[in-house]
């Protein structure tokens, strides 16, 4: 996804929350109470109008379609569905609907990854050949950092497994992550980038982290964040897609392109762990909560997730990389948000986390359509 559209939304989203619109009328859209205190629920009425406002204007003109959240402290405080009504046949959308997520799966991904560090099963300094020996790159020293902070160099599976076409001529059938493995072995695709030197976005990193976990665990990747994370917070609609699994799927909803036709479920949806949760906006929530109260980590051991680790000399709009997450520096008070976002196969996923204020926004659509991440669109809401 463009860098400029993903800032650029993330600083809409927070400068929404704090709009108060006098001209504004009650709009009908779901409004919790976040607690018992009146104060929070009168600050925020206005901003959820607002954020209603923009992806109600949006829907209308057919270029939004999904599910938004925003919450404080856990408290759900603004939650609505925006559906199709143009078309009668249109599936429905509810709150309960689970969206692929595409690459907001990394933060997942990172997060399991901290776990066996925590738990001295690895240690994110060791090399990856350690832990995958077959890979051709022991001379590069790449580390498990540089996987999480895509600082590998590693050149893009989307790719070189997708051309030539005799990489994988089968495109009927799906490509596992140790298949991947096997291709890098038997190709030795060049690196893009010098190793440890410049960030380089690479979905190939969060495949080897996957396999790493499968490798040091004994289980598959889908089976180890289903034991570790999904379970223990409750995450009851959530699971990993590997492209077998679709009746395991709960209540999932389809992605569309901009045309309305349905994405094609490809081969390449067969790896895990740089994409493919399906989740609600509910269950990403409880994931959010989980961050702050140390059940899956230490919160010393959060904060590497933290640091900014791209290796750019100026990052674009302030925005740096940690491990599996985006950080974002307001231009005003400094204050960082973490985040991640997701585009895939008709797929868009937002995960925005304003730390300091425990605030949360969650954005999940199914169709790849409208000029919503486009800056033009967002500038007259951007902070002065």
């Amino acid at each position: 996804m463009r860098k400029l559209g993903s800032c650029f939304f993330v600083l809409l989203l927070f400068t929404l929350l704090t709009r108060c619109g006098s001209r504004a009328k009650p709009a009908e859209v779901i409004i919790q109470q976040s607690d018992s205190v009146a104060y929070r629920k009168k600050i925020y009425k206005k901003s959820a109008i607002e954020i209603d406002k923009y992806f109600s204007k949006r829907n209308k003109k057919t270029q939004f379609y999904g599910n938004v959240l925003f919450a404080e402290k856990g408290k759900v405080i603004f939650a609505k569905s925006y559906g199709y009504k143009k078309n009668k046949n249109w599936p429905n959308v509810s709150l309960e609907s689970t969206f692929q997520i595409a690459s907001v799966t990394k933060t997942f991904t990172a997060v399991a990854i901290l776990m066996l560090h925590e738990q001295g099963l690895i240690n994110i300094d060791d090399s990856i050949t350690k832990y995958i020996p077959e890979l051709p790159y022991d001379n590069y020293n790449i580390k498990i950092s540089n996987l999480l902070s895509h600082t590998s160099g590693l050149s893009k599976y989307t790719h070189f497994c997708d051309n030539p076409a005799n990489i994988w001529p089968d495109k009927d059938c799906s490509i596992s992550n140790e298949d991947v493995v096997q291709i890098i072995k038997n190709i030795e695709p060049d690196l893009a980038k010098t190793p440890g030197k410049k960030f380089y976005y690479a979905n190939t990193n969060y495949v080897l982290l996957a396999t790493i976990i499968e490798r040091v665990t004994g289980l598959k990747y889908h089976d180890f964040i289903s034991e570790k994370i999904f379970m223990p917070l409750e995450m009851e609609s959530t699971r990993s897609y590997f492209r077998e699994n679709d009746a395991e799927l709960i209540n999932p909803v389809k992605g569309y392109e901009s045309n309305f036709r349905e994405a094609i479920n490809i081969y390449l949806n067969g790896c895990e762990g740089d994409k493919g949760i399906y989740t609600n906006v509910y269950d990403l929530l409880k994931f959010d909560q989980a961050l702050y109260s140390e059940k899956l980590l230490k919160q010393e051991t959060l904060e590497l997730a933290f640091i900014g680790r791209s290796k750019s000399k100026k990052h674009l709009n302030n925005v740096n990389y940690g491990f599996g997450f985006r950080m974002l520096e307001l231009p005003k008070t400094k204050e960082k948000i973490v985040y991640h976002n997701g585009w895939w196969k008709g797929f868009r996923a937002y995960f925005i986390r304003r730390i300091e204020r425990e605030q949360t926004v969650i954005i999940l659509t199914n169709v790849k359509r409208g000029p919503f991440l486009k800056v033009i669109d967002l500038v007259g809401f951007l902070p002065e």
